[in-house]
């Protein structure tokens, strides 16, 4: 199954998204269509931190449940701030809301409460640290009613109030061929992360339950953005103060990690689910995706080359399905790695990344995997270069990917 709608959101998709600074909410009204919440995702409890001023809890939106809005009206002033971040201490930490807004429900036959089960489990099992503010509809059948709604609830999460009809009128033409995708910047983490999805995603040819690999894949974007600005030690979330005066949303994450780390997690979600899905045969597609990519490529061919978005033009899914394969390898090279592939990395991203902004994701890798990335890259296109049977002897067996632990 070709994963060919995913476009990583760290770009935020499809023009929505403006690269301004969100300080208040905008004046037209949001999340008016049906909208339904995981279990206890409205049941915010605070965390009585003395940092809370009057002006913090004056952005906060008091008759805040889903449906109703975001939790935070504008961002919160910073709880404390150094010489390159403005840190933050968001009332919602302690149980981070998950709304699922739902356009037109009668047109998705059901596949709405399936997404929603999924998203129970995943919020379970693989806890968020940031609210979650998923968008489901079907993109080619809905009204237009619904597909401006839809438009106007995205743009208000995160867009700035005079940048909303910019936003809003810059996507009218794009329905029937968005990609989804997750994700959370800077601007507007103090309402969460977004997470896109489109009916088309359930009906394809491989049946219901494979459709939710897409919700997984784009799941783990939102975990993965939201650790960029998360402070473990400090249990805070920390902004660069030179990204936001140079318009930078996010901490650099190179292509292959993001996606090829969104594709390891996906498989890995599925497989922990009872779903109709044989996540072996995924992982093996993956592999074929990979080496297909690289037919006909020069010796230069490497991983290396899909650290930045500018250098998937000419073999686009490498960075997926290449990056997938570097998991696996890496996991392959230590059973401990899994954890480290799907949760350690990310922790402690961000204080490598308020070290050395420019390459603090190299220092979280050879940190966290124990081997410089110039030997990881050597050696991992030598073995992208060998047999296939060779490649696929090094994927794990089904039952090895349900009992792996990321705890």
């Amino acid at each position: 199954m070709p994963l060919s709608k995913h476009y990583f959101i760290i770009l935020l998709l499809l023009s929505l998204t403006n690269s301004c600074t969100t300080d208040e909410e905008a004046n037209i009204s949001p999340n008016s269509s049906e909208q339904t919440n995981t279990p206890n995702s409205n049941n915010i409890s605070s965390n009585n931190n003395n940092s809370s001023s009057s002006n913090s809890e004056s952005v906060i939106n008091s008759n805040f449940e889903c449906g109703n809005g975001y939790y935070y009206l504008s961002r919160p002033v910073p709880s404390e701030s150094d010489d390159t971040h403005r840190y933050y201490e968001y009332e919602w930490q302690s149980d981070p809301p998950v709304c699922v807004n739902v356009y037109q429900a009668e047109l998705l036959g059901g596949r709405d409460e399936k997404l929603k089960s999924s998203m129970d489990w995943l919020r379970t099992n693989l806890p968020n640290i940031i609210p979650i503010n998923v968008f489901y509809i079907d993109q080619f059948n809905a009204s237009e009613e619904s597909k401006l709604q839809h438009d106007i609830d995205f743009c208000n999460l995160v867009s700035e109030p005079n940048e909303l009809e910019d936003c809003i009128g810059g996507s009218t033409d794009s329905w029937g061929d968005r990609s989804y995708g997750g994700g959370v910047y800077g601007r507007y983490l103090h309402k969460g992360a977004d997470l896109m999805m489109y009916d088309d995603a359930f009906v394809q040819d491989e049946g219901l339950d494979s459709g939710l690999i897409y919700l997984a894949h784009e799941y783990f974007h939102t975990f993965q953005t939201s650790h960029m600005f998360y402070f473990e030690e400090k249990q805070k979330f920390g902004i660069s103060i030179d990204d936001e005066e140079n318009g930078v949303p996010l901490p650099f994450l190179p292509i292959w990690i993001g996606e090829g780390g969104a594709n390891f997690a996906s498989i890995s979600l599925m497989a922990k689910q009872n779903l109709d899905f044989n996540h072996y045969d995924q992982a093996v597609r993956f592999l074929n995706q990979a080496r297909e990519a690289m037919r006909g490529s020069s010796s230069s061919f490497s991983l290396e080359n899909f650290e930045s978005e500018n250098n998937r033009i000419n073999y686009e899914y490498y960075a997926y399905d290449g990056g997938f394969m570097a998991h696996v390898y890496l996991w392959h090279l230590n059973e401990d790695n899994f954890k480290k592939l799907m949760v350690d990395f990310y922790s402690i991203f961000a204080e490598k990344y308020k070290l050395n902004p420019l390459d603090g994701w190299k220092d979280a890798f050879e940190e966290t995997f124990g081997i410089s990335l110039e030997d990881f890259y050597r050696d991992f296109d030598a073995f992208m270069r060998q047999d296939k049977e060779s490649q696929i002897a090094i994927i794990k067996s089904a039952e090895e990917w349900i009992n792996a632990s990321w705890d």
